[in-house]
């Protein structure tokens, strides 16, 4: 199981079926999230319909959790950390969308480069047979730190996805900024444990730890694309401008997304 220090290092630690996932009252959300993927379960995965519906996750108190409402109008997809998409069956994957695997992820992240991260794992789990991943945050310090909704759901500054692959013995990375043009990089563990404080795989040597994996390219999102083209079709605006983004929003409603 992870280590972590400092204030988020006490949070409770929620076993589900597919997955485990630490929660912090200070956050009021998830600070990772472990599973292992294996090659038969993403068979079946990929075969099941996914019809999840977000929820508060009882197991938490009230005061001490994300809830729905805090998520209304605030311009912040609903981003798991375990992806619905790694677990075979329904069940199953309902157990992702509970509030206790889910932060606030900015939507171009969340639906574009994030995405295509999520998909790259698959791929190397389903070629290599098994690998362990641990997703997380980061959050900023102090006055930095972003809250949405009546609970002060905390919103991190980035995203990582660490990858333990035991057939060729090497872990590495992911880490995202979570803005809606991510910049994406892959890291060592070692690096991970310095910027985040926690130690993702305690039971590996120092020198996996250090050593970066060579991992697959992201792949590209269908999302993204689409938005692309739309971003395309309307020309000539700072996407950077509130009124931009409105419209942009408006774009991608249309296209259904």
């Amino acid at each position: 199981m992870p280590v972590l220090g400092g204030e988020f290092g006490h949070g409770r630690v929620l076993c589900n079926r597919a997955y485990a996932a630490m929660d912090s009252d200070v956050s009021r959300g998830p600070i990772w999230s472990a599973e292992l993927l294996v090659e038969e379960n993403l068979e079946v995965a990929a075969r099941t319909k996914r019809e999840g519906h977000f929820y508060p996750d009882a197991r938490l108190p009230y005061g001490d959790r994300g809830e729905l409402e805090d998520w209304k109008h605030s311009g912040w997809d609903r981003g798991h950390l375990s992806p619905s998409g790694d677990f075979a069956g329904v069940d199953v994957q309902e157990e992702s969308y509970a509030l206790s695997n889910v932060v606030p992820q900015a939507q171009g992240l969340n639906r574009g480069a994030w995405e295509g991260i999520e998909s790259a794992v698959r791929g190397l789990a389903n070629a290599e047979g098994e690998i362990y991943v641990v997703t997380g945050v980061l959050f900023p310090e102090g006055l930095m730190r972003r809250r949405v909704g009546p609970d002060g759901v905390m919103v991190p500054s980035g995203m990582w996805k660490a990858v333990f692959d035991p057939v060729a013995g090497g872990a590495a990375v992911y880490v995202c900024s979570n803005v809606d043009q991510p910049d994406c990089k892959v890291v060592s563990l070692a690096v991970l444990a310095h910027w985040a404080g926690i130690d993702v795989f305690p039971g590996l040597p120092d020198a996996v730890k250090q050593h970066v994996m060579p991992m697959p390219a992201i792949e590209a999102s269908p999302y993204a694309a689409s938005v692309r083209e739309a971003q395309s079709r309307a020309g000539g605006f700072d996407w950077n401008d509130r009124r931009a983004r409105e419209v942009l929003r408006m774009l991608q409603k249309a296209l259904g997304r």
